[in-house]
């Protein structure tokens, strides 16, 4: 399958990247990939991505519900999906995340994720975005 569309992945962890990005680019996705929120603010800001996969816990133990934030803050980087994918539920610190607020999440993936998983729930939620810029 050639999709030819892009995937930022964000995430501190370098052998889960490594996975995901041969994963993505085994099916015909182009990745690109940052290592904590300030980076992949600043990738997505110059190239915007298709897509963002973006996980919570980074340097800090929320960084990721930060970048989403900005995300939906800013007008640039607003339309672009976001799949949370983590393993903040399983971890000591699933009761910091906020349960209370909207945050700019189109999709969650628990780690470890299988890579027909990954690859589905990336599919999916690009699907449902093209869709709604289509009905909009």
């Amino acid at each position: 399958m050639n999709t030819d569309r892009s995937v930022l992945i964000i995430d501190d962890d370098p052998v889960f990247t490594k996975v995901a990005m041969a994963v993505l680019e085994s099916h015909g996705y182009r990745t690109d990939s940052a290592k904590d929120g300030r980076e992949g603010l600043e990738k997505m800001r110059n190239k915007p991505p298709d897509l963002v996969l973006l996980d919570v816990m980074m340097p800090w133990v929320l960084e990721g519900v930060n970048v989403s934030r900005e995300m939906m803050e800013d007008s640039r980087l607003r339309g672009i999906p976001l799949i949370i994918c983590t393993s903040i539920s399983g971890s000591e610190y699933r009761d910091a995340f906020p349960q209370d607020e909207y945050l700019h999440v189109d999709g969650w993936l628990d780690k470890p994720c299988p890579p027909d998983k990954l690859v589905g729930e990336i599919e999916a939620v690009l699907s449902h975005h093209e869709q709604f810029k289509k009905d909009a």
